[in-house]
């Protein structure tokens, strides 16, 4: 072997090295379809829980933004791949943000935001 192949052979072998012991969790992921479709599904969910007054413009709008700042992560996770460690961020906050939407709407069907008033005014 020459001089040089002898310089660079231990180099090139402790870069492969390097990255086969990278954590998996760094590794990007492109699975980021179910995390898109999760957040649409939010957004559906709030829209028809205001058609239907389980939930008021107000609550709607509030949900509304904490889904479009989930939407801003996802985009932002999603411009290199996907890693473990954010789809678990992401989860978690779809998860937290589905949490409210259901306090939110059960909250008007035990005297929330309506105190018990029927629309018309009437208890």
């Amino acid at each position: 072997m020459n001089r040089l192949t002898k310089l660079i052979a231990p180099a090139l072998a402790a870069t492969l090295a390097i990255g086969a012991v990278a954590p998996a969790s760094a590794a990007p992921y492109n699975n980021g379809n179910g995390v898109r479709q999760q957040i649409a599904q939010l957004d559906r969910t709030i829209d028809q829980a205001e058609r239907q007054h389980r939930l008021s413009r107000q609550e709607a709008l509030q949900l509304t933004r904490q889904v479009a700042q989930v939407r801003t992560l996802q985009v932002r996770y999603a411009k290199n791949g996907f890693t473990r460690a954010e789809l678990r961020i992401l989860d978690q906050r779809i998860d937290t943000v589905q949490r409210q939407i259901d306090r939110e709407i059960g909250s008007h069907g035990r005297g929330g935001p309506n105190h018990g008033w029927s629309d018309h005014g009437h208890r």
